[in-house]
């Protein structure tokens, strides 16, 4: 009789789920499992050790061991073997964030130093639930790229929609797998249309 397997958290979405090698004939394509992307996205993107990264999937450390053993094994061979390599698609809420001075939607999308901090969850292409928090930048003159890309880590935010945007913020946001996306302005119905 198999174990019971133990339900993973994940938080991290990728921006694109499929990469198929441009000169290859090869047909066979790869999956990693959402928990495989995840552990990948945990240790090797963040640079998480792996009990801080088996805590983070509510995981076991041997478990966690396993997956990325497997993630790292598929990727090797997708890519040193020219096989299409596939991400499944995980249906875990999706967060959105964004910084306006506008108390309510609609939002008119500002710098990284507004007023307000907005993040939604979306699930099912629905707004489950909306936090406005007061921005820590506001008032201070910090760097956005270590404040806000700290802050959507620990809020789970896997993306960040601004009018403009800094080098460094970019480069840093890129870093930690939240993707970006540029824009004005921003209705509720425009943010559930994003999932």
């Amino acid at each position: 009789m198999s174990r019971h397997k133990n339900k993973r958290h994940i938080s991290f979405r990728p921006c694109c789920y499929n990469f198929i090698p441009e000169n290859s004939v090869e047909t066979e394509k790869i999956t990693l499992l959402s928990e495989e992307t995840e552990a990948l996205y945990l240790m090797d993107l963040l640079g998480m050790y792996q009990e801080e990264a088996a805590q983070k999937m509510e995981i076991s450390r041997p478990t966690l061991a396993r997956i990325v053993k497997s993630a790292h094994h598929k990727v090797a061979l997708a890519l040193l073997g020219g096989k299409q390599l596939g991400m499944e698609q995980s249906h875990a809420p999706y967060k959105i964030a964004f910084c306006s001075d506008n108390h309510d939607a609609p939002y008119t999308l500002t710098v990284p130093k507004s007023q307000y901090i907005h993040i939604y969850t979306l699930h099912h292409q629905l707004i489950k639930s909306h936090v406005r928090l007061e921005n820590p930048l506001f008032l201070d003159n910090g760097k956005p790229a270590m404040l806000l890309t700290t802050l959507f880590l620990q809020e789970g935010v896997n993306l960040y929609i601004a009018n403009t945007i800094g080098e460094g913020f970019k480069n840093m946001l890129s870093s930690k797998g939240i993707q970006l996306l540029l824009k004005e302005s921003i209705t509720k119905h425009e943010i559930e249309a994003l999932w």
